[in-house]
């Protein structure tokens, strides 16, 4: 993990030409519906050709849903480090999940809204979710070195791996669980309340293993 350079001209055009389609297709799903936000649609919208489109998504979901590859910087691991030194590791990594999945957006209320388009089309978990398949490597080079502060986890290279590798995959599918929870109540249970049970979820199952 290393620092990334501060983005040129062409790339913060890029940025921006990123941002203005994940705009347009969360805009068009949420007033049209998820089967009438075509590429085409999104495209258009977004005043760009489809062509464009897919040089930044491989498809209508991922722009819904803003996935886009994890860049874990060394800075975004050592600000997490400061922010939990010494607090609860669940809680840690859950947090650390939810906040790259997030990812920059230049809509303020994005996050809200694609969380209510999950609440309408809870199938597009799967898709936002297949993301730390991809990028399961940096995931838990990161966890690996959050839980390196601890004493209790002082081992070899490989016992280390390991517990980051159980850890990561605990947390993420708790937090997916959590989601489709609150997804199939129809959006009745407070959106806040996803992290909370996410973490309650990994205690019990530790709980009930000791």
């Amino acid at each position: 993990m290393t620092q990334q350079p501060a983005p040129g001209l062409r790339d913060r055009k890029r940025l921006e030409t990123r941002a203005r389609l994940e705009d347009a297709a969360v805009t068009l799903v949420l007033r049209d519906g998820l089967e009438h936000a075509t590429v085409d649609a999104i495209s258009e919208l977004a005043d760009v050709s489809p062509r464009t489109f897919f040089n930044y998504f491989d498809g209508k979901d991922s722009a819904v849903l803003g996935l886009r590859p994890i860049e874990i910087t060394d800075e975004t691991v050592m600000g997490h480090l400061v922010e939990w030194e010494g607090g609860d590791h669940v809680q840690s990594v859950v947090r650390l999940i939810l906040n790259l999945m997030g990812g920059p957006t230049a809509r303020s209320t994005m996050q809200q809204d694609r969380m209510e388009i999950i609440r309408r089309h809870p199938q597009l978990l799967a898709s936002q979710f297949a993301l730390f398949t991809q990028t399961a490597g940096q995931l838990s080079a990161a966890v690996q070195t959050l839980l390196a502060r601890d004493p209790k986890f002082t081992g070899s290279a490989t016992d280390q791996a390991a517990w980051a590798d159980l850890m990561l995959g605990l947390c993420g599918t708790a937090l997916r669980v959590a989601m489709k929870e609150w997804a199939s109540s129809g959006g009745d249970a407070p959106r806040e309340e996803i992290e909370p049970r996410a973490i309650e979820l990994v205690r019990e199952v530790l709980e009930k293993l000791e």
